[in-house]
C-alpha cells in the first residue's frame, strides 16, 4: 500500500502559481527565442525546490479568508477524506484523512466559486500532504537537535493568526475552530512544530559568504557567460501565428543562404539588420551576455561550442524558427554579481539534501 518516496515538491506557497503555469497553453513568442521552453523549465525544477515550512496563516487561516469573502457556507469544489484512512506515515506516526482534510478544506474555500479539476485537486493534495510530512520530519529533527521555541513565540504567532481572522474577515476564534474542527491547543501545537522546524531548517541551511566564495572559485565553469549575436528567420507571422509547412521549408532555405553569406565573410551585423525577424536585428543581432541555462538547449549548445568571432557552421532550429549564431565574447561573472543568487542556490541545495536524508531517516512512506 505504501512505497518509499524521496522526491521533494514545491512549497504550498507556490501552488497557485504552479497550477496557473500548468494549465496555461504554451505560446511561442518569436522575440523571446532564447528563453527556455516550459518543458525545459520543468525538467530543471526536478529536485531543485524543497517543500519548506509554510506559515500557518497562509496554509489554514489565509486560505480560508478568500473563500469567506464570498459569504458562502460551502465551496464549489470538495473531496471526501476518511478520518481513519492513513495517507502517509513518518515512522510510527500516521497522517490520516482527518489531518489532510484540515489543510485541504481551507483551500477549497479559498478557491471560491471556481470549480477545480480533479487534476488540480490532486496537485493541491499531493503538495499539502508533503507539507504535513515535512513539518513532522523537521519537527522531529529539530527536537533531536534541541531547538527551542518559547511559549511567548508560540503565543505571539497564535495571537497574530487570530487577530488577522478577527479584524480582516470578521470571523471569531470560536467560529474558526468550529469551521475546521480545531482547538486552541491543536493550533498552538501545530504552530510550535512549524516554528521549531523552520528554525532548524534555517540554521542548518545557512551559507556564509566564505562558503559561497569557495564554491565560486572551485566551479568557475558554472559562472561562464558568453556574448553572441544571431539572425532569426522566424516561423511565425506578425500576428504570432505559425506559418504553413511550405513557408517554413522556404524559411529554412533562406536561413541556409544567409548562413552561407555570413560564412563567406559578409558583415554579420548588416545581415542581421536585413534578414533577422528578431527584435535584436536593430542592434546587429546582439544578444548581450548570457549563461548557458538562460537559453533553449539547442541554441545554447551551439553558441557555447564556438570560439570568439566564430559562426556556427549549421542553421540551428528552435521552436521559434531558424538561427544563424555568432559568438562575440566570453567572461566569467564577478563573484559580487552572483553572490546573493549563489548563496540562495547553495542554501536550497542544503535544504533539498536534508529533506531527502530526513525522509530516509524517519522512514517516510506515502500512500501509493
Amino acid at each position: 500500500m505504501f512505497n518509499k518516496k524521496k522526491k521533494v515538491e514545491d512549497t504550498s506557497k507556490e501552488i497557485n502559481k504552479d497550477l496557473e503555469e500548468n494549465n496555461q497553453e504554451t505560446k511561442e513568442t518569436p522575440n523571446k527565442v532564447v528563453i527556455m521552453t516550459e518543458d525545459e523549465k520543468k525538467e530543471r525544477k526536478i529536485m531543485k525546490k524543497v517543500a519548506l515550512v509554510c506559515a500557518l496563516v497562509a496554509v489554514v487561516g489565509g486560505a480560508f479568508y478568500g473563500g469567506l469573502s464570498y459569504g458562502r457556507v460551502l465551496p464549489a469544489s470538495h473531496r471526501y477524506y476518511s478520518n481513519s484512512e492513513v495517507y502517509a506515515s513518518v515512522g510510527d506516526s500516521k497522517i490520516t484523512g482527518k489531518d489532510l482534510k484540515s489543510v485541504m478544506d481551507p483551500i477549497f474555500y479559498a478557491n471560491g466559486l471556481q470549480k477545480l479539476t480533479e487534476s488540480q485537486i490532486s496537485t493541491y493534495e499531493s503538495t499539502m500532504l508533503e507539507y504535513l510530512v515535512n513539518i513532522e520530519v523537521l519537527y522531529r529533527e529539530a527536537k533531536e537537535n534541541k531547538v527551542e521555541i518559547t511559549d511567548d513565540q508560540v503565543q505571539e504567532n497564535y495571537d497574530t493568526t487570530i487577530a488577522n481572522i478577527n479584524s480582516q474577515y470578521n470571523l471569531t476564534e470560536d467560529e474558526y475552530f468550529e469551521k475546521f474542527n480545531l482547538t486552541e491547543d491543536k493550533l498552538k501545537e501545530r504552530i510550535k512544530k512549524e516554528l521549531m522546524g523552520a528554525k532548524y531548517l534555517e540554521e542548518y541551511s545557512e551559507v556564509s559568504e566564505e562558503e559561497a566564495k569557495n564554491y565560486y572559485e572551485k566551479n568557475q565553469d558554472d559562472f561562464q557567460q558568453i556574448r553572441a549575436s544571431h539572425i532569426l528567420i522566424s516561423n511565425y507571422d506578425s500576428s504570432n501565428k505559425k506559418l504553413s509547412d511550405e513557408q517554413i521549408e522556404e524559411n529554412k532555405k533562406t536561413a541556409e543562404a544567409v548562413l552561407k553569406m555570413a560564412l563567406d565573410g559578409d558583415d554579420f551585423a548588416t545581415l542581421a539588420k536585413e534578414y533577422s525577424d528578431d527584435s535584436s536585428a536593430s542592434s546587429g543581432g546582439d544578444l548581450g551576455y548570457f549563461t548557458e541555462d538562460e537559453m533553449v538547449s539547442a541554441f545554447s549548445k551551439a553558441a557555447f561550442s564556438l570560439k570568439i568571432d566564430e559562426i556556427y557552421p549549421e542553421v540551428v532550429e528552435t521552436s521559434a524558427g531558424y538561427h544563424i549564431i555568432k559568438k562575440t565574447g566570453e567572461k566569467v561573472q564577478d563573484f559580487d554579481d552572483v553572490k546573493d543568487d549563489l548563496i540562495s542556490t547553495l542554501e536550497k541545495t542544503k535544504q533539498t539534501t536534508l529533506m531527502k536524508d530526513l525522509y530516509t531517516k524517519y522512514d517516510v512512506q506515502l500512500k501509493s
